[in-house]
């Protein structure tokens, strides 16, 4: 079995939120294409949309920490329980490691 292992890819997926907040997702995954589509279904679902490759990294720096918001996002309570939610949601996703908001 073990010949049958795929390679393991980073991925890393652009979204925007609720409220506009963007979201960086990185994962790893044997298969890229359905990672994708799943992560996408996981942002309509919860009102966020995939974004294009480029138009959310700018805004966000990369430390040692991880990614960090250059310009952080000031959104309402509301707001920010919804991309809690939908935070949860796509960490609950095997493939995801982890989620970075801009706020």
């Amino acid at each position: 079995k073990a010949s049958e292992e795929k390679a393991m890819e980073d991925i890393v997926v652009e979204a925007y939120g609720p409220e506009g907040v963007s979201l960086i997702i990185e994962g790893i995954t044997d298969n890229t294409n359905r990672s994708i589509s799943e992560i996408k279904h996981l942002l309509t679902e919860n009102g966020a949309k995939i974004a294009n490759p480029g138009s959310v990294l700018w805004a966000f720096e990369k430390t040692a920490e991880g990614w960090q918001p250059k310009f952080p996002a000031e959104i309402s309570e509301d707001g920010k329980k919804k991309v809690a939610d939908l935070i949860e949601a796509l960490e609950e996703h095997d493939d995801v490691q982890n989620v970075t908001p801009s706020f």
